[in-house]
């Protein structure tokens, strides 16, 4: 057999969370994708929840459908036990989308995008607290 299976190859080790986060449609693809009122939005912001997180992307669950190669502002929140603060604000590109079951939520898997050294920083010190690790920075993680 000759050429890719075009099966997609997840390259980067994720981590199985359970955090709030929200969503925005990023401002380059708002003109194309909006999340109209009855979705909840407030402010184009959608309430989400992480599922997995690696150095690549996020596996998210949304309550809304956003469709594939869409850039979203994402922020990742602590638990509100821990005070509900962003960990994690980034860009990702919408990757894969699936539809969970009957009721409306959808699996979205996204790729980190626009990487900047500051949040490639919090990727990492996000990676090493999931790992266990005592983060060595006061960044707020």
């Amino acid at each position: 057999m000759s050429g890719q299976s075009g099966l997609i190859v997840r390259r980067n080790a994720r981590y199985e969370v359970a955090l709030p986060a929200r969503l925005r449609v990023a401002g380059e693809h708002q003109g194309i994708v909006a999340f109209g009122a009855a979705s909840g939005a407030r402010d184009g912001w959608v309430e989400a929840d992480v599922l997995d997180f690696g150095s690549g992307g996020v596996g998210l669950m949304s309550p809304q459908f956003v469709p594939r190669g869409v850039n979203l502002d994402l922020e990742i929140m602590s638990l509100a036990e821990q005070g509900g603060e962003v960990l994690l604000a980034c860009r990702v590109k919408v990757m894969r989308v699936a539809m969970t079951d009957r009721r409306p939520a959808y699996l979205v898997g996204t790729a980190f995008a626009g990487k900047s050294p500051e949040s490639l920083k919090r990727i990492d010190d996000l990676i090493t607290l999931l790992e266990g690790e005592p983060i060595k920075s006061d960044n707020g993680l």
